[in-house]
Order: structure tokens, then sequence, then C-alpha cells
């Protein structure tokens, strides 16, 4: 399963595209979530966990790292998609 979302912090208006993947680790399912942008991802137990880990995650990041909030102030960007090699 693989999913690609959108993020949005209600008090800063920033929105993160997000790509959301389903791993095995020790035999466990467990659900990624990452953002290209910013580098960054998180993971949990379900799709709401992994979601909510990872908005967290975004907002302890860009408090350490304000000016980074730059790289999502693009509300179209010129294209989103998906090649397979």
């Amino acid at each position: 399963m693989e999913e690609q979302n959108c993020v949005v912090d209600s008090k800063a208006r920033l929105s993160l595209n997000i790509v959301v993947r389903e791993e095995k680790e020790d035999g466990k399912k467990i659900i990624i979530v990452n953002n290209e942008e910013l580098g960054i991802a998180d993971f949990g137990e379900n799709l709401d966990e992994a979601i909510f880990n990872f908005k967290k995650s975004a907002r302890e990041y860009l408090e350490v790292y304000p000016e980074k909030k730059k790289l999502l102030n693009e509300e179209n960007p010129l294209l989103i998609s998906r090649i397979f090699l």
C-alpha cells in the first residue's frame, strides 16, 4: 500500500505532501509516512498513529529549522508524479 496525501498544520497553515507506505519490521506491519521536501519521516502501527507521529516530528523539525518553512510555501508545485523504474 502506497499513497500520497497532504498533511495540514492549521496553526501555521502549512501543507506537506507525504508518501505513505506499509512495511514489515521483525514480522510486524508498520506504516511509514515521509516528506521528501523536508527529508523527514515517522511511523506507527496504523495510519492514524503514523500521521500523528509525523505531524509531531514535522512541527518539532520546523521549530528547530524555521528557515525550512520556505520549502513548503509553494502552493501549486510544477508537478507531482510517480514513475516506476
